[in-house]
């Protein structure tokens, strides 16, 4: 879809005064001037009447403002506190750190028959999906180990028990709910699968990943017509200390096999259950039970399991925008700088120095957390222009950043917007979006060539986001022109 066709979408006066802002403004707009009109147009029109816009646009390589408005408003970012939290872990821990989970055991020696117990230690890993946990079960089964005489011991003291950031966390169920833990599985949540059967009436086919008996999985989905439409319903709750899904409603048949994500209570649990399960499945077998405690200091160290780089857990975070890697890290940066245990708090001040040493004035921002998901969040497109300005001057890390941006048109977050042909792989960015909450900041060349830093903030519209993207896209097609 073209830029013109894209806005055509919007209501004709909305519409028309994007696409003459943008396709009769002066050619050579070295001073950026269309973008008044385009700002001023849109907000006068009934979808954005009423709403907050703070913009920035800078030279990469000069440091000249070459447009703003409401610069330094303090404005809800949503995700776009992510540049933050990745850049800061790049800068405090290096694109080059990995995530150490230790398996050791207090056992006078390392036998078929392991005659004590088994230790967990992890360290916030928030790569750790099945794949990692089943790598660390096979090391396990490689050292010759068939019968776990004692516990398995895990210990997560390098975080603080503390899981949630907000009430709203806490009471939700989907995947961006995030909960943390220094020994956390498949992002504390787990995948619902939903197949139609082979004709209407029939019930659907619902199934756990893992499998597992952590999780109590109630279906009572049925199979629709080819031609009718889903009303799949997938709802995690927490009933007497159990995890429980229910899936319920109608999905058409022929319409292939749905994935939904849930958040999980207790991750720590999760981690031990299908630990042991996975165990059992290798041939291992566990006497004793799954306990929680810290391991002991002089326990002999059996096995040492690393994650991927922090280069790629931070290109996870952007490009997919996972509130479960941000607050994962806020705490490893704690834990890093302070000292274990790790926590929200410690992670949040680590956040503020950085902003600080990245020149940005301390008064204009509040951080509540690392993914963006509490409103009580403020940062100014001035602060976060000046974060990946530093993250992109920084020589250790400045690729890894960069890559670590969605690519318009093409990847991530922004894989299904801006690919038409003047925008499609123009522009890397960060995204953001709550409800009444968009933004969107990065960089991109000018029709001269020039890098241009980037931050465009939308708060308190009521309309669709799609017509607010659009806004926004209209102000990148200026940059991409002048």
């Amino acid at each position: 879809m073209n830029l013109i066709a894209r806005w055509l979408r919007c209501p004709p006066a909305f519409a028309a005064l994007l696409v003459v802002a943008v396709l009769f403004a002066p050619a050579a707009a070295a001073d950026y001037a269309a973008l008044d009109w385009v700002v001023d147009s849109a907000l006068a029109h009934p979808h954005l009447r009423g709403a907050e816009v703070a913009i920035l646009l800078e030279s990469l390589a000069s440091g000249e403002v070459l447009y703003e408005r409401n610069a330094d408003r303090p404005m809800i970012p949503a995700s776009n506190m992510k540049i933050v939290t990745g850049a800061a872990a790049l800068s405090v821990l290096g694109p080059d750190y990995r995530f150490e989970t230790t398996v050791s055991t207090d056992a006078p020696e390392l036998a078929a028959t392991l005659a004590g117990d088994l230790y967990v230690h992890g360290t916030g890993d928030p790569s750790f999906v099945s794949e990692e946990l089943w790598k660390l079960t096979e090391s396990i089964r490689v050292l010759g180990i068939e019968r776990i005489e004692g516990d398995l011991v895990l210990d997560a003291s390098h975080f603080d028990s503390l899981n949630t950031t907000s009430r709203t966390v806490a009471k939700g169920d989907r995947a961006y709910h995030a909960r943390t833990g220094a020994l956390s599985l498949n992002f504390n949540a787990i995948a619902v699968h939903t197949t139609p059967a082979d004709r209407p009436g029939r019930p659907a086919v619902a199934q756990l990943a893992p499998r597992t008996s952590f999780v109590d999985l109630r279906s009572e989905a049925t199979t629709g017509s080819s031609k009718s439409r889903s009303s799949l319903s997938v709802r995690r709750a927490f009933e007497h200390g159990r995890n429980v899904v229910t899936v319920s409603g109608s999905v058409p048949a022929g319409s292939g096999t749905r994935v939904h994500y849930r958040s999980l209570d207790d991750g720590l649990r999760y981690f031990g259950t299908v630990l042991r399960e996975f165990l059992e499945s290798a041939g291992v077998e566990l006497a004793g039970d799954v306990l929680f405690a810290a391991a002991p200091e002089d326990a002999r160290v059996l096995v040492v399991h690393e994650s991927k780089p922090l280069s790629l857990v931070v290109r996870d975070l952007n490009k997919f925008s996972n509130n479960f890697v941000a607050e994962q890290l806020v705490k490893a940066l704690s834990a890093h700088v302070d000292g274990a245990p790790g926590t929200t708090g410690g992670g949040v001040g680590v956040l503020a120095d950085y902003l600080r040493a990245a020149g940005v004035d301390s008064g204009s921002c509040h951080i509540e957390d690392g993914s963006g998901f509490s409103r009580d969040n403020r940062l100014t497109p001035r602060a976060i222009t000046a974060v990946i300005r530093d993250a992109l001057s920084d020589f250790t890390a400045s690729y890894e950043f960069a890559a670590s941006l969605s690519v318009s048109g093409t990847d991530g977050t922004l894989g299904d917007r801006m690919g038409y042909a003047e925008l499609r792989s123009a522009v890397r960015a960060k995204t953001g979006l709550l409800d009444g909450i968009t933004a969107i900041s990065g960089i991109m060349e000018d029709g001269s060539g020039e890098q241009v830093l980037f931050s465009i903030i939308v708060n308190g519209f009521s309309c669709e986001a799609w017509r607010v993207h659009d806004f926004e896209h209209s102000v990148l097609a200026v940059i991409g022109r002048s």
